[in-house]
């Protein structure tokens, strides 16, 4: 996850909690609105409910005023029926369930008012006014008026009850409801902004310490101090372009130690060679002439000795001068089979004389490759001499020859040579070192014979890499790129038979 992912992720941790804020509010609201609005439409069904009550008053009144000598008032009723019927359809059609019993009582009455004037109106017409005056009042006044005060009372109590009570009750529930949720924001947002903090310490400050103190370490001299990217993101991506950096000053440091170590060698060298070439040269001119001069056996083989010494320190002088002052580079197109057989000449007599099997497989087609060809089959000698060194019992030496496909299109690829000897192979513990310079196996060794190969192999562009186990033989890998224009060539075809030299 990226730096700016993480940072987006940190507050958005810190705005779920506004967000569920507003996400309440915006529900709250919705909640009081719907409470408002059903308080609105009881308050409307009890306004309502009211025009039924002033229409059912009204129409006694039209029976009083017919009684109290007004004809007219007998024409209205139909009329004051009419109005009461629209009220009582417009209270009836948005009742809740529970309320429709009391619209059934308002209707009782209301059709007991008509049947009560109609009694009224003809006792009146029939000349018997005071029976109609009595039934007016014993019907009216005295058993229906009270009969709807009393449905009057319970459709009020209702109203006040399902209304304004009931709104009442929703809004204290919004209320409590949002004051539990608010408490849970709040503790939501605690723990998000703990865990948002911890996020970004963690993404954050606690690389940028590490980094830091590495940085501090490294600026102090310790360029071998790791350091290890936690993340993947920017800071990661800091941390490794500094652990590369570190690396390269690291490689730096130890080829400028080794430049110097070189020069100072080269110096040596120079007054070594000086000083012990000449008198080295003298000794074994002298030793040879006296070696023509004696006759005993003895003193013939004591100075055969002094003459292979002087040889061997003049070897070693050679190479000594060879590692600290090599000569320029000189990159030419070649084949590999005739720097193996330059490479090999000089060794027949030696695998002769210490039985050791050489198996030598050049595949046909193999790619030229762009090298020293002198530095290169001195590189190549120095390797079997030491494989060689390796078996001084006898054994087997195999030199195999591959070609290597590149990578890209633009790769021309290039070639391994695996030179595997079956001697005693490497400690483990000096793989590691065995080419740098004077790091040797052998107590005549001088410890430069690969130092001086793995140059001439990485001067050409190559690679030297070394495989072994005790008891087991060791093999070095040996690749070179290939000449510019050519390619490596697919797996050799069948027809190509891979030249093999056995020498017993």
């Amino acid at each position: 996850m990226t730096l700016q992912r993480k940072l987006l992720l940190g507050f958005s941790l810190m705005v779920v909690p506004a967000l569920l804020v507003g996400i309440q509010a915006v529900r709250t609201n919705a909640l009081e609105q719907a409470t408002l609005e059903e308080l609105g439409q009881r308050l409307a069904r009890s306004r309502t409910y009211a025009e039924v009550e002033d229409a059912m008053f009204n129409q006694t009144q039209v029976v009083w005023r017919y009684l109290g000598g007004d004809p007219r008032a007998k024409q209205e009723f139909p009329l004051t029926e009419q109005v009461v019927r629209y009220w009582l359809e417009r209270w009836t059609a948005g009742l809740p369930p529970d309320e429709m019993k009391l619209a059934a009582g308002v209707r009782a009455i209301e059709d007991q008012i008509r049947a009560v004037a109609g009694r009224v109106f003809q006792l009146y017409n029939a000349g018997q006014r005071e029976a109609a005056y009595r039934t007016a009042r014993r019907e009216l006044v005295e058993r229906l008026q009270p009969a709807l005060a009393e449905v009057n009372r319970e459709i009020y109590r209702q109203a006040r009850e399902f209304s304004v009570q009931r709104a009442f009750a929703q809004v204290r529930g919004i209320v409590e409801t949002e004051r539990r949720i608010l408490w849970s924001i709040i503790a939501l947002a605690a723990v998000a902004g703990l865990v948002a903090s911890w996020l970004i310490s963690r993404s954050l400050a606690r690389p940028l310490n590490e980094l830091r103190h590495a940085m501090a370490v490294v600026g102090a001299g310790d360029l071998d101090h790791v350091v290890q990217p936690r993340s993947r993101d920017e800071i990661g991506e800091l941390a490794r372009a500094f652990a590369q950096m570190t690396e390269q000053l690291r490689q730096s440091r130890a080829r400028l130690v080794q430049s110097e170590k070189l020069a100072s060698l080269g110096q040596m060298a120079a007054a070594v060679a000086h000083g012990l070439r000449n008198p080295l040269a003298s000794l074994r001119a002298a030793a040879q002439l006296a070696r023509h001069r004696v006759e005993s056996p003895v003193a013939r083989e004591q100075l055969n000795a002094i003459v292979e010494q002087v040889d061997r320190l003049d070897l070693r002088i050679a190479h000594l001068l060879a590692f600290s002052r090599p000569a320029s580079f000189h990159p030419l197109r070649e084949t590999v089979p005739a720097l193996l057989d330059g490479a090999l000449s000089g060794f027949t007599a030696l695998l002769r004389e210490r039985h050791v099997d050489l198996a030598l497989s050049v595949p046909a087609g193999l790619p030229d490759i762009r090298v020293d060809p002198m530095r290169l089959e001195q590189a190549l000698t120095e390797l079997v001499s030491n494989a060689l060194d390796a078996m001084p019992e006898g054994g087997r030496l195999a030199i195999a020859v591959r070609p290597e496909r590149g990578e890209t299109a633009t790769d021309g690829g290039g070639i391994t040579i695996e030179i595997a000897d079956s001697g005693c192979g490497i400690p483990a513990e000096l793989l590691a070192t065995v080419c740098e310079p004077f790091v040797t196996t052998r107590p005549e060794g001088t410890g430069l014979g690969l130092a001086i190969a793995k140059r001439y192999v990485e001067e050409a562009g190559g690679r030297l890499e070394i495989a072994s186990a005790p008891g087991h033989g060791t093999t070095v890998r040996l690749w070179l790129p290939a000449a510019g224009g050519d390619a490596a060539p697919a797996a050799a075809p069948a027809t190509i038979a891979p030249s093999v030299r056995s020498i017993a």
